[in-house]
């Protein structure tokens, strides 16, 4: 496998459409398929044997829940794979909620087997492609309804956001990628929430985060 190759583990639970998948995107440059998966157990174990960079699956697997708790889990065991959502759903519910389970990338599965590659490409070299501008204002407007059910300590929407996701273990990069910020823009927030909770670090304002029950649904 050449540098430029990333590795992609293939999800989804209707047969033709993952066959579909890993003939087209196998024929794509820069892509290499290492597995076919339709099931969450099936795609753990390829996961744990392959180590993709990138697994690319449906959400609904066959319901949402499951396809949220199979991204969550991918990242919780592997945390160097990221994890592409790929369906035709543009239900706002379904990309904040994807995005809330660690999800890099949101792309609808009517997107050519080109923008498909290259959204996979992108996040493999640790971008996030861009989303349709009205589903983008989608996100973001679930993320400030969220934040603005509860900020305590005078946090900002936008730090409680970076806060959760520091709580989640994200990096700094990540953390940029899931809210589309600049890494001056995340790094200006972790100070101001690191003031507002009188903390030191990133793993003492976790710490207060969970010892105040925050993030925990």
């Amino acid at each position: 496998m050449s540098e430029q190759t990333v590795s992609v583990i293939v999800v989804d639970d209707h047969p033709v459409v993952l066959e579909g998948l890993r003939r087209g995107l196998g024929q794509q440059p820069g892509l290499e398929i290492l597995a076919a998966a339709s099931d969450p157990a099936s795609v753990l174990r390829n996961v744990a044997r392959h180590k993709p960079q990138v697994v690319l699956t449906d959400l609904k697997m066959p319901d949402r829940e499951q396809g949220l708790q199979l991204i969550r889990n991918v990242i919780e065991g592997h945390p160097n794979t990221r994890c592409v959502v790929l369906t035709y759903s543009e239900d706002p519910d379904d990309l904040f909620e994807a995005n809330q389970a660690g999800a890099a990338a949101y792309v609808l599965k009517d997107s050519s087997l080109e923008e498909i590659a290259n959204a996979v490409k992108v996040v493999a070299a640790g971008g996030r492609p861009p989303l349709k501008p009205d589903l983008e204002a989608m996100l973001w407007s679930r993320l400030r309804e969220t934040a603005a059910q509860g900020r305590p300590y005078n946090l900002t929407d936008r730090e409680w956001n970076v806060l959760r996701l520091i709580s989640q273990g994200f990096t700094n990069q990540e953390i940029c990628q899931q809210l589309y910020l600049s890494g001056r823009t995340v790094r200006r927030a972790a100070t101001e929430i690191f003031r507002k909770l009188t903390v030191r670090n990133r793993a003492e304002a976790a710490s207060f985060a969970t010892q105040k029950g925050w993030f925990l649904n």
